[in-house]
């Protein structure tokens, strides 16, 4: 095998690929790339990235150490000449000030991820299916348990991704190509939002695996085989009737960042009449409270509620508009967070954390009291 090319070139192929190597495995295959002319591969067993890199000779293949090609060629300046020479007894790296020889192993044992017959092709809107999984991808679970909810849910002609705390749905903006649910695995989620949009995508009839196709590059992959919830059935109507209120973002997301620098708390219960919105915070163990007021920018119908802090200021950082409107139906229903753009957020209350806050605060506004006077 021999390939010419730059470190700059040979570093950038190597970081796409290097989301589907196994750094720690007991099977040595997992962290070698594949090099088979001028396409470079890894495969984790159940991802597999390819990119094809511009290259003056590319001829021949080999499977060589991930990290140790990677790590050396970042140690190279970005215009240095690299000239990899890889046999069945190793691989030698050339630049114009030296020699490495790393270890190689057979061809013949680098897996694949095969695609079965009866792949759909999908027409697909790349810059769309990247924005849509930007926006849902912080809700991912990471529980074991639930674990069809580790990924991003393609249904239809929105993408989906829930804890079971937090939900976001954000429009494609093209048909997902199947009445099925598909739902795409945490790692693969990374993977494409780290590489160009795709231009092409394939789904198996069985919806077990898909292929995502980009300008020089590719991803194969398995995808979680399991049944994903009805998302929809809690989805509040958001009704003008609904409780709601319009907000300064920026303002808000100071507060709870204020608030939950304080330490664990019961949540944070927000309490809103037509003017303005309160939050308030009791914080567990010293007996600390805060409370603040922001304006309500719109004409609101009143209320109150419980969130868990954390919660809210990651939905807070993900709408990234000035304002913000969020609808409640009641203090036990999840509200709906939206910004300018199409996504929009659910975020469950905390049903019986800090309700009787939330209560008094609503009432100390309801009355045209001072905040401070609030319990």
């Amino acid at each position: 095998m021999k390939l010419e090319t730059t470190a700059r070139i040979l570093k950038s192929a190597l970081k796409s690929v290097g989301r589907a190597t196994r750094r720690r495995s007991s099977i040595p295959i997992l962290g070698t790339v594949l090099f088979d002319g001028n396409t470079v591969t890894a495969c984790d067993l159940d991802m597999e990235i390819s990119v094809t890199l511009p290259a003056s000779t590319a001829a021949g293949s080999a499977c060589i150490a991930y990290k140790s090609l990677l790590n050396l060629v970042s140690h190279l300046p970005g215009d240095e000449a690299v000239r990899i020479e890889a046999g069945e007894k190793g691989a030698t790296v050339i630049f114009s000030t030296g020699r490495y020889d790393l270890p190689v192993v057979p061809v013949s044992d680098f897996p694949s991820i095969g695609m079965p017959d009866g792949m759909v092709p999908i027409e697909v809107d790349g810059d769309g299916l990247k924005r849509a999984l930007r926006f849902v991808a912080p809700f991912m679970s990471t529980e074991e348990t639930r674990y069809y909810l580790n990924g991003v849910c393609i249904d239809r002609d929105v993408a989906v991704a829930t804890d079971g705390h937090r939900m976001g749905v954000h429009p494609l903006g093209f048909d997902g190509g199947a009445s099925d649910k598909w739902i795409i695995p945490k790692n693969v989620v990374s993977a494409l939002l780290s590489m160009p949009s795709p231009k092409g995508v394939s789904v198996s009839t069985e919806k077990v695996r898909a292929e995502f196709r980009m300008d020089g590059a590719r991803i194969r992959t398995k995808l979680i085989d399991g049944t994903y919830p009805d998302w929809r059935r809690v989805v509040p109507t958001m009704s003008h009737n609904a409780a709601h209120a319009t907000l300064d973002r920026a303002s808000l997301l100071r507060i709870a960042a204020r608030m939950t620098a304080l330490g664990p708390s019961n949540g944070l219960s927000l309490a809103w009449s037509a003017a303005r919105l309160a939050v308030a915070a009791r914080v567990w163990g010293n007996d600390g409270t805060a409370r603040e007021t922001i304006p309500v920018l719109s004409p609101s119908t009143s209320g109150a509620t419980t969130f868990n802090g954390r919660y809210l200021n990651a939905v807070l950082q993900v709408l990234r508009s000035e304002v913000v409107t969020f609808w409640c139906e009641d203090d036990k229903s999840p509200s709906v967070w939206r910004g300018d753009g199409e996504g929009y957020v659910l975020l469950m209350s905390m049903r019986e954390a800090a309700a009787e806050i939330a209560s008094t605060l609503l009432s100390h506004l309801s009355a045209g009291k001072r905040l401070d006077e609030a319990a």
